[in-house]
């Protein structure tokens, strides 16, 4: 466990650092993000557009991408969620004050855009199927960036209400729309189509508890990574669940724990160490979720799974 907790807060490190300290002085992260993002969007601009053959103007490309994109180069945050996350905390979002979201992200985008024309059959569902598959940690350990990043803002600013920095419901939000926010309103607006429209988001039209369950991952993901990250660091809205997690450890060891260990009030790890356990956390169900994806096979519906068993029975 100290192992993986060692190398998941060795890739936070890297992660934080400079594509290039002179040619491109942007995270890792941030750009990391920002071509995931890009190749996303163009994936689905291009459904979008395949059965009617039409093109989306320049300026509702761009604009719709931003949405989607990070705002944020030092989270790696997406701009809906930016917006959202920092008016619910009251606070004013980057890109009115800062040059470097849109220089970062409309660069990358455009640069991936000339890539997939220029390789305009690389942009398939196999290459949707490789990225979250062989991508999926380095996805968890840039989503938790922006997750702690932002929730981190509830301690570190003292501007922010009393009610909002104590409150464990407050985290999760922030948490969730820091994760979620950004693709949530792309996806709200369609705004990889020529024609934006206001509809139901996608994940609240789920048919089962099981589809709406995989398909809010990015939701409430941000808001386990809170939880996971708050806990551990010792932040004031996550005693009470530090009572409660003590107590299970207590009944669980049976004999009891070591003075000092999983004390109430206090960091039980160091804060590098607690994102790192919130990544790794959130690691797992991305990969859960590539694997059940792309490569599990489908469930049959039960009256053919019915059918096939009689039919197996008569042979």
């Amino acid at each position: 466990m100290a192992l993986l907790l060692n190398q998941l807060s060795k890739g936070i490190v890297f992660i934080g650092q400079p594509v290039h300290a002179t040619l491109f002085p942007y995270p890792i992260a941030a750009t990391f993000h920002a071509a995931r993002i890009s190749v996303v969007y163009q994936g689905n601009s291009r459904a979008a557009t395949a059965a009617t053959n039409t093109k989306i103007p320049w300026p509702t490309y761009l604009a719709g991408y931003l949405i989607m994109a990070p705002a944020d180069a030092l989270r790696a945050q997406t701009w809906g969620g930016t917006v959202i996350t920092h008016q619910l905390m009251q606070l004013p979002p980057p890109m009115l004050y800062s040059p470097n979201p849109y220089t970062i992200y409309l660069t990358t985008h455009l640069v991936m855009t000339l890539f997939f024309h220029l390789f305009p059959s690389l942009l398939s569902p196999t290459l949707f199927a490789f990225l979250d598959t062989v991508l999926f940690p380095l996805d968890a350990l840039v989503r938790t960036a922006a997750v702690t990043g932002t929730t981190s803002l509830l301690t570190l600013d003292s501007s922010i209400a009393r009610p909002l920095t104590t409150s464990p419901i407050t985290h999760l939000i922030i948490g969730a729309f820091a994760s979620a926010g950004g693709g949530l309103t792309a996806s709200t607006l369609s705004t990889w189509s020529p024609s934006w429209s206001f509809s139901t988001p996608p994940v609240l039209r789920a048919q089962t508890l099981s589809a709406l369950a995989w398909g809010s991952m990015d939701i409430w993901g941000g808001a386990l990574v809170a939880t996971v990250y708050g806990t551990a660091s010792g932040s004031e809205a996550f005693h009470g669940v530090q009572a409660l997690v003590r107590t299970a450890v207590i009944a669980l060891a049976g004999t009891g724990i070591a003075q000092g260990e999983f004390a109430l009030g206090a960091a039980w790890v160091p804060p590098l160490e607690a994102k790192a356990l919130a990544a790794g956390v959130l690691a797992v169900c991305f990969g859960l979720r590539a694997y059940k994806t792309h490569w599990a096979a489908p469930v049959a519906p039960p009256a053919k799974q019915a059918k096939n068993v009689f039919k197996g029975k008569a042979q």
